[in-house]
């Protein structure tokens, strides 16, 4: 059989797990008494052998077996959660996930070296000394033989007073069909089908345990307590895959829980019929409500809905044009439908944030240790949604911020002490949604930017000049460590200090139409604030009219709008404003700003938000509310930053995006 055609989903569903384990093994490090965290780390292990072996990585396969292996040692007791074991087993994930990439890139297992984690964990002193001791081996024969005793009777209790309160308990034999693959993933379906429709299993032959460990042939007995009749039941356990028999009837109490359970079922149990299914029929598995879609056919799906988007703008402005009312019910009606399906489109496109998110845990883990350092690492939001596209590309920029903060912003254990801190140091990661956008924060409880320093490395590279230093803002100032190859570090390490970094992040969040600033005081902290958009492509926009030309400006970043009067602006030390309800607002007249000329003597004021602050952007006249489609403006616009982006109207000309925090940061340095 060709498993090519599932090569893609494997290596998705194994980047998953990875990322799982790692998150798993971070858990089982800080409580090393969860039984939990263990079990979680079995069961991926286990998924991933089971899927390897099954697409033919049998080194991979067998990495995961030995790893296995080592946790079992966990589980049983027979070793202790420890620094050297953490390291193991991050060790041998790092290798895996090294494995998983080059498949990924057209490559396989067959570089894999098993035999140096098998070594590393021989090497190693988990298990205890086996006992030889005749006499001990008995005694825990004999525990066994009671602890079975005391069990049958509780089952049987267990099962009695079930049924005087008038639910049903049955005895089942669940066979797979024989060289079933991933046997234990089949059992764990047939669990939680029947604890998900409000049942309850008292009883397992082979244990739980043993079933995870796949030390079973093809059957398991079961006692189970539910409300559903006997055929729903059946019915219910035999549609799983891979199920080859369904064994059921009622339990009987106050006998052995092996009788009830019968080797040799009679004639009258209900058995899983055959339908004339082929074995390909019966092992199909039955799809889950959730499927894989490449990206680039989400793309293509987002192109098509906003071709959608200008379509229905054209077909209302011609309509206006000529005037013509009778199809206004179907437009509308076409326009609510357009809404709905744009809303879908790019709800299928969002995925959380956590999708970037849990990858740094292991990473901060990492580097403090390698730093020497105590750090504690607070993720918040991670459920916070933005757009797949935003979401592959904003990882690395996080890279950069968070290691800055390890390397440069968190001090050493004696620092911090010596400064009246905490001994740990902490860095947050946050994301929360505001409107259109997305915000990403990155901040420690560091020793902040030293604005000195940050002025004499900037006049060392002639990125500024001594008489512009005096005039210069506290985000001006620390905006100069965005340039490329800045860096106040005076000895590089491999971890930073080599002025490629800030540049980087930057560059990244202007290409998705983003921005980037930072916060910081010296001796307490940085804070860098990220603002993305929650999508790339269609966005909710208010035309306004500034001389001859039709201009967008999100409505994410709009507080209100009204009608203005010339005497309402006031000059103010060399700055325009306006008292909206109570509050001075600057306001920067878009007019003057882009060298047009006033069409007439009105204007309109629309109100935006930056940064916490109100700002006035005056206009000639408000047009409407639309939704437009954002397009590239291409290189010969890439330094124009106040626009960050075009959209096709329905008359067919284009209408420039206003970027609103580049444009009043622009306008507050004229």
């Amino acid at each position: 059989m060709d498993m090519s055609q599932y090569l893609g989903v494997f290596v998705e569903e194994a980047k998953e797990n990875i990322q799982a384990l790692n998150n798993a093994v971070m858990e089982l490090e800080s409580n090393p008494n969860s039984k939990d965290a263990v079990d979680e780390i079995f069961r991926l292990m286990h998924t991933l052998k089971g899927s390897s072996a099954t697409m033919g990585f049998n080194k991979l396969s067998k990495m995961c077996h030995a790893l296995e292996n080592l946790l079992d040692s966990v589980r049983s007791e027979k070793a202790k959660v420890t620094e050297n074991l953490i390291d193991l087993v991050f060790t041998g994930i790092d290798r895996l996930n090294d494995v998983i990439s080059d498949i990924e890139n057209g490559g396989d297992d067959s570089n894999l070296n098993v035999e140096e984690i098998t070594k590393l964990i021989s090497s190693k002193s988990y298990k205890d000394e086996k006992r030889s001791d005749s006499g001990e081996m008995e005694k825990k024969v004999v525990k066994n033989r009671e602890e079975a005793q005391a069990l049958s009777e509780s089952v049987s209790n267990v099962a009695q007073k079930a049924l005087e309160e008038g639910l049903n308990v049955y005895s089942l034999r669940v066979e797979l069909v024989k060289g079933s693959v991933m046997k234990s993933a089949r059992m764990y379906i047939v669990f939680h089908r029947i604890e998900e429709n409000g049942g309850q299993i008292i009883y397992s032959d082979p244990p739980v345990e043993e079933i995870e460990k796949e030390n079973f042939e093809t059957t398991v007995q079961l006692v189970v307590i539910i409300s559903m009749k006997m055929k729903e039941l059946h019915d219910l356990v035999a549609n799983v895959s891979e199920i080859q028999k369904v064994i059921i009837k009622p339990f009987e109490t106050h006998k052995n829980v092996k009788e009830e359970v019968p080797e040799s079922p009679k004639p009258e149990v209900v058995e899983k019929k055959e339908t004339g299914q082929t074995e390909s029929d019966r092992r199909r598995i039955k799809l889950a409500q959730s499927v894989r879609v490449d990206v680039e056919k989400l793309d293509i799906l987002m192109n098509l809905m906003a071709e959608l988007v200008i379509s229905r703008s054209r077909i209302e402005e011609t309509l206006k044009k000529y005037k013509i009312k009778e199809v206004d019910e179907s437009l509308s009606q076409l326009a609510r439908i357009t809404l709905d399906l744009q809303s879908t489109v790019m709800k299928i496109r969002m995925i959380p944030v956590s999708f970037v998110f849990d990858r740094f845990p292991r990473m901060v883990r990492d580097l403090s240790r390698k730093l020497g350092k105590k750090v504690d690492f607070v993720m918040e939001g991670s459920d916070t949604e933005l757009d797949r596209t935003v979401a592959d590309e904003i990882g690395e920029p996080l890279i950069h911020m968070i290691r800055n903060s390890i390397d440069h912003g968190i001090e050493s254990e004696k620092e911090r002490i010596g400064a009246g801190k905490p001994p740990v140091g902490k860095i947050t990661l946050s994301a929360r949604q505001e409107g259109d956008s997305v915000v990403i924060e990155v901040s420690d409880d560091g020793r902040g930017f030293n604005k000195e320093k940050i002025i004499q490395r900037a006049l060392k590279m002639g990125l500024i000049q001594e008489y512009e230093v005096g005039t210069m803002s506290q985000e001006e100032i620390f905006n100069l460590t965005f340039a490329p190859g800045f860096s106040t570090s005076e000895n590089p390490t491999e971890v930073s200090g080599r002025g490629v970094g800030m540049d980087v992040v930057k560059k990244v969040i202007e290409s998705l139409n983003g921005s980037v600033y930072i916060e910081s005081l010296d001796g307490k902290g940085t804070r860098v604030i990220i603002r993305l958009p929650l999508t790339l492509s269609i966005i909710q926009a208010l035309l306004v009219e500034i001389g001859k030309f039709v201009y967008a400006i999100p409505i994410s970043a709009i507080d209100s709008t009204l009608s203005m009067k010339k005497s309402d602006i006031k000059d103010v030390e060399g700055r325009k404003t306006a008292i909206i309800r109570g509050e001075v607002v600057p306001v920067i007249d878009l007019r003057a700003y882009f060298g047009v000329e006033e069409l007439n003597g009105h204007s309109d004021l629309v109100v935006t938000n930056y940064k916490s602050k109100k700002y006035g952007f005056v206009v000639d006249r408000l047009i409407r509310q639309q939704d437009i489609v954002i397009k590239a403006l291409g290189k010969l616009f890439r330094e124009t930053k106040e626009f960050s982006g075009g959209a096709i109207l329905g008359n067919g000309s284009i209408a420039l995006i206003i970027d609103v925090p580049s444009l009043v940061q622009k306008a507050l340095e004229r």
